[in-house]
């Protein structure tokens, strides 16, 4: 019994020392790139890094194959770091290899350190694939590991828009199909792209955003219609490319109603008019008709047509329709006397609120002076504020009004006080021009004629005034005596 448990213990420590033996480093490996676009060529490093244990001296990679045994990856353009050197192994028939090993005799990588190996590899289709490789240390113990690598999509290179038609019309839809290619003009059957759609026709019916999908392989079908007639087209962008679609010429749709023009013409006997029609659509968009449009006219009008001018023939108020497909129009025409312009109305200055009355002349002497009053009647309706009276035809320093302004109600009317001083040397008449003026901008004026008096000369106007001023001396002398006698000197009798 004792024997077969020491059996037991031997055969594992055996194992464990066989595993040792073939386990005696640890490594690790990294690809860059690990992916890059279909059908192009990538120069590929490998970095193997020696994380303990004994030497490396041996890299073996396996590249990926197809169930028949072809390399997915065709290998280029290897190269070794110092000390090193390469083979491969090639398949029967097949250029490619399908592995490589890399050896030296040297020391080989170190534990701790790493080293950089690199070849040139041409991806295939798109798909994600495993790489294989083993490390070998100089006791000849193996590490064994897997790489995965993956064909990026390869970029959008452009769109193509099928089915866009030359004509339509407005509201007719049409089918298009969008199709995705890349640079080297293949359809991108992996597309998952998001693609919008813009048009010049505002008005136009477009397919919602869309989202390709992967079983749409590249290729959609949609539906347009425009509406707005002329020439249009339609964009479909990703947001890194943009496709316009050719310019398609729509026409006007089905139409709803005409309208013809003009209504309501006047003219005279014997005199011709033209006629329009223009169609339109459920969708608003016009178009003359003229040319496709039958006209015609009430029979008692007479008169003659040709094509759409109307040669007129009896007075009357007359109806002229235009028909067109199913769809009628009718206008009035007024056929008689030429209408009479009449002549525009005289102007009426209105009349202004304001009315100054005053003498018509005064009469001052020179070296005097003399008053006289002008009144200012409000004839309007509203009250007047801020009135204020002006003169011109003397000189400013010979005239003083009172008061310098006045409000003055509707239907009164209010005294201006009016000073004038003529100087000595002064014997030419004068016209004075007085103009009342309110703050709401009324305003009226009047003239009034100042004639120059002769001034008194001679020896008895000398004494008249003389004596006048001597009188007046004397009787001030005898009122201030009379008023001091009553206050200061006169006594009050004893009782």
């Amino acid at each position: 019994m004792k024997f077969v448990k020491i059996l037991t213990i031997a055969i594992l420590a055996f194992f464990l020392t066989m595993t040792l033996v073939r386990a005696t480093h640890t490594s690790s490996i990294t690809m860059n790139p690990n992916a890059w676009a279909a059908s192009t060529d990538a120069d590929v490093s490998l970095t193997v890094n020696n994380q303990n244990g004994d030497n490396i001296v041996k890299l073996e990679l396996s590249v990926p194959e197809t169930g028949d045994q072809k390399p997915i990856y065709l290998i280029k353009d290897i190269s070794t770091p110092a000390g090193w050197t390469y083979s491969t192994t090639n398949r029967i028939n097949q250029s490619s290899p399908y592995k490589i090993t890399w050896s030296t005799t040297g020391a080989g990588i170190e534990s701790g350190k790493s080293l950089g190996f690199g070849f040139t590899a041409q991806s295939p289709a798109t798909g994600s694939y495993k790489w294989t490789w083993t490390t070998t240390d100089s006791k000849t113990g193996t590490y064994t590991g897997t790489l995965t690598t993956s064909i990026a999509l390869a970029p959008v290179s452009y769109f193509t828009i099928e089915g866009v038609p030359n004509t339509t019309d407005a509201g007719e839809s049409f089918k298009i199909t969008v199709k995705v290619y890349d640079k080297s003009d293949k359809i991108k059957t992996d597309y998952t792209g998001t693609i919008k759609f813009t048009s010049t026709d505002y008005k136009a019916i477009l397919p919602s955003d869309y989202t390709f999908k992967t079983s749409d392989s590249g290729l959609k079908e949609f539906s347009i219609m425009y509406k707005t007639v002329g020439d249009q087209t339609f964009t479909i962008s990703d947001g890194t490319i943009s496709k316009t679609s050719k310019i398609t010429s729509v026409n006007i749709g089905n139409p709803v109603s005409i309208t013809i023009s003009p209504d309501n013409a006047n003219i005279s006997v014997g005199d011709k008019t033209e006629f329009k029609a223009q169609a339109k659509d459920k969708f608003g968009n016009k178009f003359d008709v003229t040319e496709k449009t039958i006209w015609d006219i009430d029979d008692q009008a007479g008169g003659n047509w040709s094509k759409n001018v109307y040669t007129s023939e009896k007075k009357g108020i007359w109806t002229v329709t235009g028909t067109y497909r199913s769809l009628v129009d009718g206008v009035t025409l007024n056929v008689g006397i030429a209408p009479v312009t009449p002549l525009a109305p005289t102007p009426v200055t209105p009349l202004t609120p304001l009315v100054i009355i005053s003498e018509e002349s005064i009469t001052i002497a020179p070296g005097t002076n003399d008053t006289m009053t002008l009144t200012v009647n409000n004839m309007g309706k509203s009250d007047l504020t801020g009135v204020s009276l002006s003169s011109e035809g003397i000189p400013s320093d010979w005239i003083l009004i009172y008061p310098p302004s006045i409000d003055i109600p509707a239907g009164t009317s209010k005294d201006f006080i009016v000073l004038i001083s003529v100087p000595g040397n002064e014997t030419e008449s004068k016209t004075i021009t007085f103009k009342a003026t309110s703050q709401s901008g009324a305003t009226t004026s009047k003239s009034v004629t100042l004639s120059i008096g002769i001034a008194p000369t001679g020896v008895f106007t000398a004494i008249s005034k003389n004596l006048l001023q001597l009188g007046v001396v004397i009787i001030a002398v005898v009122a201030v005596v009379i008023i001091a006698w009553e206050l200061w000197f006169r006594k009050p009798k004893k009782s």
